[in-house]
């Protein structure tokens, strides 16, 4: 005997709302997340395979995974990772902070700091800030990495791509010297060959944290959270650290791999 017609809609009914919840909870995990991840050594690089890999790229991927996202992961030069962001071609980074990118992104989560540096080449002495003055100090583009020293008129800035290319510009005597990361200078600067007698004794002007940016074209209060989560639980398991020591010494990391002292909750 054939069910009523009522019956069979109903089952129908039941089966379409059945898929939709299953579309429901799936539906943060059907689009992969696109990364991108500054191509500086250590943090992004290529080997000689045409592998892609580094301390960003892989806890960036380590994050998503963590989180429950398949992921897309592409490395660029520092600026750029702002324009793909603004323009929501990107979903998230993993860099330090500056004006465009807070315009473009949301400060979701801190992944650990570093010291920021200036290094200048063998016979300058840079004992104070104020030692700077009148120095030209090679930046990268888009970089920001002391509030004191982006606003003093007094020290030059002279734009470059990559440290390789400001570490080259220190040692021909182009320009005086370099700021950034030390973890990033020194890795590059080894990767040159270069020794610490081509430079002079390093200025420490604080430090920054690496934090994760998400785009505001794509942000989505539920992904925001998944990620903040992923990061608490790597970090709770020392999962950057590991990462962090396949890459360079253990004394690039004064600080440990603690959060920030004080931190607050992204909006939307």
């Amino acid at each position: 005997m054939k069910p009523h017609p009522l019956v069979t809609l109903n089952r129908a009914l039941a089966l379409l709302g059945f898929f939709a919840c299953i579309l429901a909870v799936t539906a943060p995990q059907a689009r992969p997340l696109n990364i991108v991840t500054i191509d500086i050594p250590p943090f992004g690089m290529t080997a000689e395979d045409g592998q892609l890999h580094g301390i960003m790229y892989e806890i960036s991927n380590r994050i998503a995974a963590q989180a429950g996202f398949t992921s897309r992961n592409m490395l660029l030069p520092y600026a750029r990772t702002v324009i793909e962001l603004k323009h929501g071609r990107a979903d998230f980074v993993l860099r330090f902070d500056n004006d465009d990118l807070a315009e473009a992104a949301i400060k979701v989560a801190p992944i650990f700091p570093l010291q920021v540096i200036v290094l200048a080449g063998a016979g300058k002495r840079l004992r104070t800030f104020n030692d700077l003055h009148g120095l030209t100090i090679g930046v990268m583009r888009g970089g920001h990495f002391n509030d004191a020293f982006a606003a003093d008129q007094a020290i030059k800035k002279f734009p470059i791509n990559n440290y390789q290319q400001g570490l080259s510009m220190v040692v021909n005597g182009r320009i005086d010297g370099l700021i950034g990361s030390d973890l990033g200078i020194y890795t590059v600067a080894e990767g040159m060959r270069l020794t610490q007698a081509t430079f002079s004794r390093p200025l420490v002007l604080g430090e920054q944290y690496f934090w994760l940016f998400y785009s505001r074209k794509t942000a989505e209060e539920a992904t925001l959270a998944r990620l903040t989560q992923a990061v608490e639980q790597l970090r709770e398991r020392g999962a950057f650290e590991q990462i962090v020591l396949r890459h360079a010494r253990a004394t690039y990391m004064r600080k440990g791999f603690s959060r920030p002292p004080r931190h607050t909750t992204p909006l939307l």
